[in-house]
């Protein structure tokens, strides 16, 4: 059975190779300039389906020049569109990504992102899926206070559920504390564990994090995911650019855990890869870039950071 992958969906504008970084009042220049899948769920699904894995993606787009573009985007990706909705109401959400040596700096205009509910659509489709995966979702304010009752369906229905909380601007995490008991899975980065558990070190946050949900995923860049009370380290590559790490680190564990039925710490080290792999190309996807094989050459021969 499928994944559903519900959530955020923007597109993304990469301008790279940044003369220098953003500058007040003082225009600069870049070498490359292009459009690609954005938001961290609509990434996710692409990411997970390039990998080899049956996914549908379930949110709102504009029905504008940028929402249709993210549909053929998706669809080119093997993402199933049929739960995709477009509105005339309200613009797509753009992301503008500038990128300068190793570092990223996100300009985002919420759009859609701040009307989107797909609850009943979700819970109607609940049955055709095995596991959902949410994530992105504190900028969706309608959709937010509802996301525990998606959660509790598909726990009463035997679906398994993942949630990749990104950053909450307001850093007060509201719901978090009901949707962790009844996770499969929570994957948040370094910071947003440090924020949400009030913690000042890493296997502080993962201890507590640990006593309140079933399995969290810390993933911490360049230092690799804290997983399974333990540092998986990443891998050694040449980074050209990080979007979309974060995102192909969940969809390839994902994938690893469901679809290739592989051991915990062989999943986190598939998604490690597949994370590292990401880095190396501009945007969060490519298709001809994260293929599975390449995924399991660097997991079997790689060398660890």
């Amino acid at each position: 059975m499928k994944t559903l992958f519900a959530g955020d969906a923007n597109i993304d504008f990469q301008m790279t190779g940044l003369s220098s970084l953003p500058q007040v009042d003082k225009e600069i220049l870049c070498t490359g300039f292009a459009a690609a899948i954005g938001g961290s769920t609509t990434i996710c699904a692409a990411a997970y389906s390039t990998l080899g894995g049956s996914t549908s993606f379930c949110g709102l787009l504009g029905d504008d020049q940028n929402g249709r573009l993210m549909e053929k985007m998706l669809r080119d990706a093997g993402v199933g569109l049929d739960l995709l909705r477009f509105t005339g109401e309200h613009s797509t959400g753009v992301t503008v990504n500038l990128v300068h040596g190793s570092t990223r700096t996100q300009i985002t205009y919420p759009g859609t992102l701040t009307t989107v509910d797909e609850t009943d659509v979700i819970l109607r489709a609940m049955g055709s899926f095995s596991h959902i995966h949410l994530s992105g979702v504190y900028p969706l304010a309608r959709f937010l206070p509802r996301i525990g009752t998606v959660l509790l369906r598909a726990r009463d229905a035997g679906v398994t559920s993942s949630l990749d909380t990104q950053w909450d601007q307001e850093e007060t995490w509201r719901y978090l504390s009901e949707w962790l008991p009844v996770l499969t899975y929570l994957f948040v980065n370094e910071e947003e564990s440090l924020s949400i558990t009030k913690k000042a070190d890493v296997d502080s946050a993962y201890s507590e994090l640990a006593s309140r949900t079933a399995c969290p995923l810390i993933k911490m860049g360049a230092s690799g995911v804290y997983a399974g009370g333990r540092l998986h380290p990443a891998f050694a590559v040449e980074v050209r650019d990080t979007t979309g790490a974060g995102d192909t680190f969940a969809a390839a564990f994902l994938f690893a855990i469901k679809e290739k039925s592989m051991p915990f710490d062989d999943a986190v080290r598939f998604g490690c890869a597949a994370a590292a792999l990401c880095c190396t190309f501009t945007g969060g996807v490519s298709a001809e870039e994260l293929r599975q094989d390449r995924v399991m050459r660097l997991m079997n021969e790689g060398d660890p950071l």
